[in-house]
């Protein structure tokens, strides 16, 4: 038993540094090392389990990553069709008249957090605001990882905080704790790294040296000329902001968004066959110029992220299903503090996170683990959620191979390996947490906070 866990723990850190490794500091898109990964897990396996065991627990993985491929699909189907048949270029053309070039990456987090917390999605913020913010950042010349990152920091704010996102009421769940708890405890770190990362895009804002990569003028004469900016192109968007309203699935969501798509196209003077080869292959605008902003898209451009979600769900279901997860945290119940247990709580959820490729999971399975070091210690649960908030769940919207991030990453139409270093708030989150759970008392936080205006403030004098 003892050297079958030495060699469980062998596979689980081999894969886990060999995928970090080959993504992070080689730059190799995330289905190579996940393939590779996961062909050495199933080769190493079958010392103790069958060729057919091992397939069938990968099938069971891919299984629970369908719905994920389907949106995928989805994405890929509703940008084509954005950029073909007006949408995405009319709300470039409106909203521009509120989204200037100064201040610009301040003003796109604080807008992109306001429509997340309404929302309670970071897909649905991404679809909506985000897609058009990253458009703007074309025209404006601005560096669109660095932009991509502060989309990616407002859209998940809400994702993770507001009273409509199912990630709450998932917490509420594990938790077995009201809602309104949940939310309380939450907001003790939301609203420092919320001001910390609009302080750090506004200092960003200030240094950030960009010349526009169009001239606007000619963008918005190109726009009128090229497509018929009619009401009917803005009700996808909306179907897509009321129907997150109501908690629909995001896939009946975006599928009611492509079928809309589709019609819009077809009422605006485009064949039903051009519309569809847009679905798969994606649109082309013939003007060399502005072809970055509005070419693109289709189910085609998905494929590389299909291949993410296939390995990646395929190697999990190896990783839980051999019980490899549950015997590397099999020392659990020998935590004697409430510092070390919030650790590990962290620790569990981003590893999940990073292993499972799934939110939910990450959120899931440190909650089954831990809930019952947390009670035996006598510490209140909320501690408990808070700490897979500010670590696995909220790192999973910048984990390359993670589903959470590859959704939104197809949307904006920026690799996750690039706008990572700017998602300030998905990276000031756990090491606040964790600041926040060994400082003394607040008094220890104050100066901290202090410290950090008064460091801004000398920056900006300079």
């Amino acid at each position: 038993m003892q050297n079958k866990f030495g060699f469980s723990l062998s596979i689980f850190l081999f894969t886990l540094i060999l995928t970090m490794t080959m993504v992070l500091f080689f730059h190799k898109p995330p289905y190579i090392p996940l393939f590779i990964s996961y062909m050495f897990t199933f080769f190493a396996l079958l010392k103790y389990f069958s060729a057919k065991e091992l397939l069938n627990m990968s099938l069971k993985g891919v299984k629970r990553g369908i719905n994920v491929i389907i949106i995928l699909l989805l994405i890929g189907a509703l940008v084509a069709l954005w950029k073909q048949n007006g949408t995405l270029p009319a709300l470039i053309y409106y909203f521009s008249r509120f989204l200037k070039p100064h201040g610009f990456l301040l003003t796109s987090f604080v807008i992109t957090s306001t429509i997340s917390m309404i929302l309670g999605t970071a897909v649905g913020t991404a679809s909506t605001i985000g897609i058009v913010i990253i458009g703007l950042a074309h025209a404006f010349g601005y560096p669109l990882p660095v932009v991509a990152g502060a989309v990616i920091s407002g859209s998940f704010i809400g994702d993770r905080t507001s009273p409509l996102a199912g990630n709450v009421a998932l917490l509420s769940d594990m938790g077995e704790i009201q809602q309104y708890n949940v939310l309380k405890s939450l907001f003790k770190t939301a609203i420092p790294v919320f001001t910390i990362t609009a302080f750090l895009y506004y200092l960003f804002d200030y240094h950030l040296n960009f010349s526009a990569k169009y001239d606007i003028s000619n963008l918005f004469t190109i726009i009128v000329q090229s497509y018929r900016l009619s009401a009917i192109l803005f009700i996808a968007p909306l179907t897509i902001i009321i129907l997150a309203l109501f908690r629909i699935p995001t896939k009946t969501n975006l599928a009611i968004a492509v079928s809309i798509s589709f019609l819009s196209s077809i009422i605006l003077g485009y064949s039903p066959l051009d519309s569809l080869k847009v679905i798969l292959i994606g649109n082309t605008f013939y003007s060399p110029e502005f072809k970055s902003i509005f070419s693109g898209g289709g189910m085609v451009s998905i494929l590389p992220m299909i291949g993410v979600v296939t390995f990646a769900t395929a190697l999990a279901g190896i990783l839980e299903d051999t019980g490899i997860i549950k015997s590397v945290f099999q020392s659990i119940d020998k935590i004697k503090n409430f510092k070390l247990a919030y650790l590990v709580t962290m620790l569990l959820s981003t590893l999940m996170a990073v292993i499972t490729c799934n939110q939910a999971l990450s959120v899931i399975l440190p909650s089954r683990i831990m809930i019952n070091v947390y009670e035996r210690l006598e510490i209140a649960r909320e501690e408990m959620v808070r700490a897979i908030a500010d670590s696995g769940m909220i790192l999973a919207g910048i984990i390359p191979w993670n589903l959470a991030a590859m959704l939104p990453a197809a949307v904006l139409g920026v690799k996750v390996t690039e706008y990572l270093p700017y998602a300030y708030l998905n990276l000031l989150f756990p090491l606040l947490s964790i600041a926040f759970v060994f400082a003394k008392d607040a008094n220890e936080l104050i100066k901290f906070y202090q410290k950090f205006v008064e460091k801004g403030r000398n920056l900006l004098q300079n």
